[in-house]
């Protein structure tokens, strides 16, 4: 596989860095997660250049080889915008893990002619909904509020502090439903993030992640463009279980025409 070519891509006084892959089919811009770089797409990346995609990866900002800058959804979905532009792509695919995911949703509700949107199990901050009666939904928010902030303050980190900000500020649920494109929303079955919380935190979260469930598939059956899929892996999806991702985004651009996919490795 071709290592690709670099470029920078200047926006508003942020360098966004991006390599892309080349290729002649159907494009597919590849979103990385909070906290990571467009390096985790390597298992991928080969799979969908083998079949004939033109794939481009890049790192969000404040994010691996970008500029270092404080996180917005604006900022985000144009910075995405300029790198697009400057690479002359025309209506490419959009797929992100995690954040990068969440950008790719927020992308679909803006243009209406992007062939597939994909979100691998992004999530805003987990404050609900809870698989919970009233009054113990109420205290599981209370407490995962608590941990939120207690994990801010002791990072103390500015561009943490702002990316927990704005993700309680995004209605996820809303987003979906306000999709303008086909949007597919990969959500993982694994529990590997509540092994890393604290017991009483990592119960609040089993909870959400019920309650997030039932909500999902409540939207889903609601909006003809959303297409929900689960997997049976952890967080990390797309490095889990590549073939299946690559697969997700073959079977819909299918730019051979022939129905073919990779095999899951």
């Amino acid at each position: 596989m071709s290592e690709g070519t670099d470029h920078v891509v200047s926006r508003g006084g942020v360098d966004i860095a991006v390599r892309d892959h080349e290729g002649t089919g159907a494009t597919v811009v590849l979103l990385h997660g909070g906290g990571r770089a467009m390096d985790d797409w390597r298992r991928v990346t080969p799979l969908l250049t083998a079949a004939g995609l033109r794939v481009v990866t890049v790192d969000l900002r404040g994010h691996g080889a970008s500029g270092a800058a404080l996180w917005s959804w604006p900022d985000a979905i144009d910075d995405l915008a300029a790198v697009i532009d400057h690479l002359g792509l025309d209506d490419p695919a959009v797929v992100g893990h995690s954040l990068g995911g969440i950008v790719a949703a927020l992308w679909a509700t803006r243009r209406p002619h992007c062939p597939l949107a994909v979100n691998l199990d992004g999530h805003t901050n987990p404050t609900g909904p809870f698989d919970l009666d009233t009054g113990a939904a109420r205290a599981a928010e209370q407490t995962m509020r608590g941990f939120l902030d207690a994990e801010v303050r002791r990072a103390g980190d500015p561009a943490l502090t702002r990316l927990v900000a704005e993700l309680g500020t995004l209605d996820l649920f809303a987003t979906y439903r306000a999709t303008r494109c086909p949007l597919v929303v990969v959500q993982s079955a694994g529990q590997d993030l509540e092994e890393l919380l604290p017991p009483e935190v990592a119960t609040v979260f089993a909870a959400y992640r019920r309650g997030f469930t039932r909500e999902l598939a409540a939207v889903g059956a609601a909006t003809p463009l959303l297409t929900v899929v689960d997997v049976a892996t952890g967080h990390d999806v797309h490095l889990e279980a590549p073939g299946r991702v690559a697969d997700l985004i073959l079977e819909r651009l299918n730019p051979a025409g022939d129905g073919s996919r990779p095999a899951d490795r």
